[in-house]
C-alpha cells in the first residue's frame, strides 16, 4: 500500500504541475475527458438490443445497486478533476454507454447536478446496444451542430461516430469554435488482422467527416481499439492532418488499459495542428487502480472479470485533454 501511494502522490504531483502551465500564463486551460466506461448499462432489458447479460436474471447479474455503485464512482472521479487541474471538464465523453437514460442518472442524480451538464446522445446500431455519448458544461460550452455518423463496417454494425460543433464561451472570439468528434472503432473481436479492415474503414470515416467541416479546431476522442503506432489511427491522423497527442506517451511505454500484463494505449486525443501545444494526460487516479496479482505494478480497477462482480468502474482509465487554444500568444 505504501508503495501505491507514492506513486499515487507521484502521479498527482505530475498533473498538477503540468495543470498549473495554464494558470502561470494567466488563463485557465479549458479540460477536456474521455473515458471507456464498461458497460454503463442500466439492469433493465431492452427488447431491441442484446443486453439480457446485464440484467438481474442474465449472465453478470447486473442490479441496480451495482448500477448506482457504478454511476456515483464515475461521478466522484469526473469531480476529482477540479482539485488536479482546477476546473471541472468543459466536455466529457463516454463510450460503452448504454443509453440516454443512463447518463441523465448520471448528470441529474449525483453531485453533478449542481454544475449544469447536458448530454448529447444519439443511439448507434451496435447490437449490444452500446454508444458514444457526450456531457458538456452548459455555462461553458454551447453546442450548435450535432451529429451521428455512421461507420458502414462491410455489414457488421459498430458505434456512430459523434460529432459535435459548438462554441466555448469565455474565450476570445477568435478562438471559440470547436468540432468536437468521440469516437469508438470496432473491436479486435474475432482477431487483429481478421478485424483491421474494420478500424481502417472507422478512420476513413473520420477522415472524411473532418475533411469536409470548415471548422479550425478540431478535437477527435475516443477509444480507438488500435495503438498509435497502429495502420488505422496512423490512417486517421495522416487523412484528416490530425495531431495525435497520445504518441509520446505511448513511446512512454504507457497505457490506458492492461492487457497479458502489458499497458497499451488505445483512448487517445487527435487535434488539429493550431491545438497541437495542448497536453493529453492518462488519469491514473487511486480509486481506478488496483495491483495486479497477476503481473507487476497497478491495472485499472474494472467492474467484471467475466461473469463475476469485481466492483470497479472501469477496465479503460480516462484521458484528460488540457486545452490550449492559445497557441501562438506571446502574453
Amino acid at each position: 500500500m505504501r508503495g501505491r501511494a507514492i506513486a499515487c502522490a507521484a502521479i498527482i504531483g505530475f498533473f498538477l504541475a503540468i495543470g498549473s502551465e495554464g494558470a502561470a500564463s494567466g488563463r485557465q486551460r479549458p479540460v477536456l475527458l474521455f473515458w471507456n466506461l464498461e458497460n454503463y448499462f442500466d439492469p433493465f432489458d431492452d427488447t431491441l438490443t442484446d443486453d439480457d447479460e446485464f440484467t438481474p436474471d442474465g449472465y453478470r447479474h447486473w442490479t441496480w445497486d451495482r448500477f448506482l455503485r457504478k454511476r456515483n464512482t464515475i461521478a466522484k472521479v469526473l469531480i476529482s478533476v477540479h482539485d488536479v487541474f482546477g476546473d471541472f471538464p468543459v466536455i466529457a465523453g463516454f463510450a460503452e454507454v448504454e443509453n440516454r437514460m443512463v447518463l441523465d442518472q448520471l448528470v441529474r442524480n449525483t453531485a453533478l447536478a449542481k454544475l449544469g451538464y447536458e448530454v448529447i446522445h444519439r443511439d448507434s446500431p451496435d447490437t449490444r446496444g452500446i454508444d458514444v455519448a457526450l456531457i458538456y458544461r452548459s455555462g461553458a460550452f454551447e453546442p450548435l451542430e450535432v451529429a451521428a455518423l455512421p461507420v458502414d463496417a462491410g455489414g457488421r454494425k459498430t458505434r456512430d461516430i459523434l460529432k459535435v460543433k459548438g462554441v466555448m464561451r469565455d474565450v476570445s472570439r477568435d478562438a471559440d469554435t470547436l468540432e468536437v468528434y468521440v469516437v469508438h472503432f470496432p473491436s479486435k473481436f474475432g482477431g487483429e488482422k481478421q478485424t483491421r479492415h474494420f478500424r481502417i474503414r472507422a478512420a476513413e470515416t473520420l477522415s472524411e467527416a473532418v475533411c469536409g467541416g470548415r471548422a479550425g479546431r478540431v478535437i477527435v476522442m475516443g477509444d480507438f481499439n488500435d495503438t498509435p503506432d497502429s495502420e488505422s489511427v496512423r490512417l486517421a491522423g495522416s487523412m484528416s492532418g490530425l495531431v495525435n497527442l497520445a504518441e509520446p506517451l505511448h513511446e512512454k511505454g504507457l497505457g490506458t488499459i492492461k492487457y497479458k500484463g502489458r499497458p497499451e494505449l488505445i483512448d487517445m486525443f487527435l487535434v488539429s495542428p493550431m491545438l497541437g501545444e495542448s497536453d493529453m494526460l492518462i488519469y491514473e487516479m487511486p480509486m481506478l487502480m488496483e495491483k495486479d496479482s497477476k503481473f507487476l505494478g497497478y491495472k485499472p480497477y474494472r467492474t467484471y472479470y467475466g461473469p463475476m462482480w469485481h466492483g470497479g468502474v472501469s477496465d479503460h482509465y480516462p484521458v484528460v485533454l488540457l486545452l490550449n487554444l492559445f497557441p501562438y500568444s506571446t502574453n
